[in-house]
């Protein structure tokens, strides 16, 4: 029974590294993408590809799981917070800021998370995590600091502040449904629900389809095929055998893919000061969630 564990953790490991990857480098994909797809119909049509790849998988590990009447209100809104706010707010916030500074306000998100407890939950924090909070803040700053000359930027900060709040509400709204459903079955409802909700918006946009390129193609096929189909099924796969903080930890480093594949693509190179900003995000945000989870163990 343990060597088999064991090897379910080693996969779960190799499978999150992998995911780290895909969704760091998604941000330059993203960007690419919406020069033929506005950021709506850029979400929409990935997750139309996304809840394809997820059926056959769900029918395949979970064939008897069937979505409960009582459950859809709850599953519904999940997905349209997850998916339909947050990828509203991250497409329209890549769409002004680079790929990196977008990635690392991403990374702020389990601070977003804790604050979320400390309103609505009424959850006291510990001495360390509030400190380490204090300092992501101070970090973010850092990335953001010297960027907000222009009005686009500082638009393009809101919106992935808001796209932090709201997959940090979905998170906390998603958690019940882990106890009747497989975390597949949650991928692919929510994928659905978040589809859905895209539709009574794409008539104000319009899709550049002439423009579209091999280049493009690529990364959207990349965007569809693997961070939204295969990746989710990965991240859930992981959540499972690694548990929340690990699998949280580990997202922290997505700034760190995004930096890098920024470096390579644009040749974008990142300030001094900005390097030290990420740096302490990525530090502080996860002294948050082991501290989260210290409190969880001695509870």
């Amino acid at each position: 029974g343990g060597k088999v564990m064991n090897k379910s953790k080693d996969i779960g490991l190799i499978l999150l590294i992998i995911t780290v990857v895909m969704w760091g480098i998604s941000f330059i994909s993203i960007k690419i993408s919406m020069d033929v797809f506005p950021p709506l119909s850029l979400a929409f049509y990935r997750f139309v590809i996304a809840s394809i790849i997820l059926f056959p998988i769900m029918k395949y590990a979970a064939p008897k799981e069937k979505l409960l009447k009582k459950d859809i209100p709850l599953m519904a809104t999940a997905g349209i917070i997850g998916i339909t706010i947050y990828f509203f707010f991250e497409n329209n916030g890549i769409l002004r800021i680079s790929a990196s500074a977008a990635s690392v306000i991403i990374a702020f998100m389990p601070v977003v998370a804790a604050f979320g407890e400390i309103f609505f939950l009424k959850k006291i924090p510990k001495l360390t995590a509030l400190l380490a909070v204090a300092l992501s803040i101070l970090g973010v700053y850092l990335v953001i600091g010297g960027d907000l000359s222009s009005e686009g930027s500082l638009l393009g900060y809101l919106y992935m502040l808001g796209a932090a709040i709201s997959f940090s509400i979905y998170l906390i709204i998603t958690k019940p449904l882990f106890d009747t459903y497989s975390d597949v079955t949650v991928s692919f409802y929510q994928s659905l629900f978040g589809c859905l909700a895209f539709i009574p918006f794409l008539g104000f946009e319009k899709v550049s389809w002439s423009q579209i390129n091999p280049e493009i193609s690529i990364h959207f096929i990349f965007l569809a095929v693997f961070c939204s189909g295969i990746a989710t099924y990965f991240y859930m796969f992981a959540l499972n055998n690694l548990g929340v903080t690990i699998s949280a930890v580990f997202m922290n480093l997505i700034p760190v893919v995004t930096f890098i594949a920024s470096y390579f693509w644009y040749e974008e190179i990142p300030s001094s000061i900005q390097l030290l900003g990420a740096v302490i995000v990525i530090i502080s945000v996860s002294i948050v969630t082991l501290s989260e989870k210290s409190k969880e163990i001695n509870n």
